[in-house]
C-alpha cells in the first residue's frame, strides 16, 4: 500500500540528520558559523505541526548554519543545493539504523520500479562478478544479447571504452542501461580465451521472467528468481505446464532469490495451499495485526515438493518457503535462510524520488520472526553448496532435493 510521505517532515528530519554528520566534522581551528537562516536562493517548506509546536525545544537555525558552512568553506564548493538536500534527506533514512529504510533518487527510483515490474530497458544479459569483472552467466532469450551472439562464460571488460574492472554490479547496470534504440558496445572476452572483441547492441524493452523451468526426468524443476507483479501468473503457467508433461514431482529452487513484492509472494504461496490457509502475520505501527492468507485461484495440493534455500534466500522467498514448511506442504533443504522479517513501504515524493520505511515485522505461520541477529529459515535438510553452478549438474543441493523428492510418496488420488 502506498501512502504519501511529507515533504515537510523530510526537512524536519534532515535538520537532526545534518546536525549528527557535521557535528564530528571539525578537528581543528576556529569557525565563525554565518546566521541561521537559508540562504535567499532556497524555500523551505513548512514544519509539520508537531514540530511547529516545539520551536524552542527544535533549532531549525542549526540546519542552515550547517549548510551555510559546507557552501562557504568545503574546498570543491559550494555544491549544488539538491546535492545538499538530497543528502540530508538520505541522513534522515540513515538515522533510523535500519538497513532496509532508505532513500532513491528519482532515477534509482525508476530503475527499482522497473525491476519489480519485470521489465527494464537494456541489451538482456544474467551477469555475476566473477575475477574482479561482470561475467555473462545467461543472455535472456529474445534479446539484444542473444541476437548478438552474446553466450554464457563471457566477461565484460568495458561498456563504451569504459573499463569494468573492480566496478559494482550496480554501476555496471547504470552504463548499460539507457533510452530504447540506442546503442552501447560491450567489449568481451570468452573465459579461457585471450582474444577481445567489440560488440555494439541496441537496447531494447526486456522482459525478464521471474520463473524459469525444466523437467529432470520425472521432476519437475522450478527455479523463482525474485517476486515482481508476473511472478504468479508465471508459475500459474510453470503448474500447468507440468501437469500437461505428466510430473510426478515437483522441486521450487528459491537460492538467492532476494524477495520482492510481498503481495507476489503471497499471491504465488497461495498456489501450493488450501485457500484461506494462513501465509504470514505482520505486525506495524499503524495496523497492529494483519493475516495475510492463500488466495484462491489455480494451485496445485498434492504433489510431493521440496523447496531449495540458501542464505542468499530473504524477504519474499522466505515468506514463501516458511508457509510451505509450517504446513507440512514442502520439506526445505540447503542452508539457513537470510532472516529477513521486516516489510517495507514505498513513500514516492513530489520528485518521484522514493523513501522506503521499514513499516513492520512479520512472522511465518509457525510463528517464528526472522527479523534480528542469527535468524532465518532453519532447513529440514541442511546440504551446504560447493563451487558447482546453482541448479547445474554438479550440484550438491539440488541432488539431495532429487533425491527427497522422489522417495516422498506419490498421492494416488491426484
Amino acid at each position: 500500500m502506498q501512502r504519501p510521505f511529507r515533504t515537510t517532515l523530510m526537512l524536519a528530519g534532515a535538520v537532526i540528520a545534518l546536525c549528527f554528520v557535521f557535528s564530528v566534522g571539525f578537528v581543528a581551528g576556529a569557525t565563525a558559523l554565518g546566521p541561521g537562516v537559508p540562504p535567499p536562493q532556497v524555500v523551505a517548506g513548512d514544519p509539520p505541526p508537531e514540530v511547529a509546536d516545539k520551536t524552542e525545544e527544535i533549532d531549525f537555525g542549526l540546519f542552515w548554519e550547517a549548510w551555510n558552512v559546507i557552501q562557504d568553506n568545503y574546498y570543491d564548493g559550494p555544491l549544488p543545493a539538491e546535492t545538499l538536500r538530497e543528502g540530508a534527506i538520505r541522513g534522515l533514512a540513515q538515522a533510523t539504523e535500519d538497513p532496509y529504510t532508505l532513500y532513491q533518487d528519482p532515477e534509482q527510483a525508476r530503475r527499482s520500479s522497473a525491476h519489480l515490474s519485470g521489465s527494464y530497458v537494456g541489451v538482456g544479459i544474467r551477469i555475476e562478478l566473477r575475477d574482479d569483472f561482470p561475467f555473462v552467466i545467461q543472455p535472456l532469450p529474445q534479446s539484444p544479447a542473444e541476437a548478438a551472439g552474446i553466450g554464457i562464460h563471457e566477461y565484460v571488460l568495458a561498456v563504451d571504452g569504459v573499463s569494468t574492472e573492480g566496478m559494482a554490479l550496480s554501476d555496471f547496470g547504470q552504463l548499460v542501461r539507457g533510452e530504447r534504440g540506442t546503442p552501447v558496445t560491450l567489449t568481451l572476452r570468452r573465459q579461457g580465451e585471450t582474444t577481445e572483441r567489440d560488440v555494439t547492441l541496441i537496447r531494447d524493452r526486456i522482459i525478464v521472467q521471474s520463473v524459469t523451468t525444466r523437467v529432470i526426468d520425472d521432476v519437475g524443476y522450478m527455479r523463482i528468481a525474485n517476486f515482481s507483479s508476473r511472478t504468479s501468473g508465471e508459475v500459474r503457467l510453470a503448474l500447468s505446464g507440468f501437469r500437461t508433461a505428466g510430473v510426478e514431482r515437483l522441486i521450487v529452487d528459491l537460492r538467492n532469490n532476494p524477495g520482492g513484492l510481498l503481495d507476489a509472494s503471497v499471491s504465488a504461496t497461495s498456489r501450493f495451499l488450501p485457500e484461506g490457509e494462513q501465509i504470514l502475520r505482520r505486525e506495524s505501527r499503524n495496523d497492529p495485526t494483519h493475516v495475510y492468507n492463500a488466495v484462491g485461484g489455480f494451485r496445485d495440493l498434492r504433489t510431493p515438493m521440496v523447496v531449495l534455500v540458501n542464505s542468499g534466500s530473504a524477504s519474499g522467498s522466505e515468506v514463501f518457503a516458511g508457509a510451505l514448511q509450517a504446513h507440512g506442504r514442502a520439506t526445505l533443504i540447503g542452508e539457513q535462510t537470510h532472516g529477513k522479517g521486516s516489510v517495507q513501504e514505498l513513500h514516492r515524493l513530489s520528485d518521484g524520488s522514493i523513501v522506503r520505511v521499514t513499516t513492520g515485522i512479520w512472522f511465518t505461520p509457525a510463528g517464528v520472526a526472522l527479523a534480528g541477529a542469527g535468524s532465518g529459515l532453519t532447513p529440514d535438510l541442511h546440504v551446504e553448496m560447493s563451487e558447482g553452478q546453482v541448479g547445474g549438474d554438479e550440484d550438491p543441493v539440488l541432488a539431495a532435493g532429487l533425491e527427497t523428492v522422489r522417495a516422498l510418496p506419490l498421492d494416488l488420488s491426484r
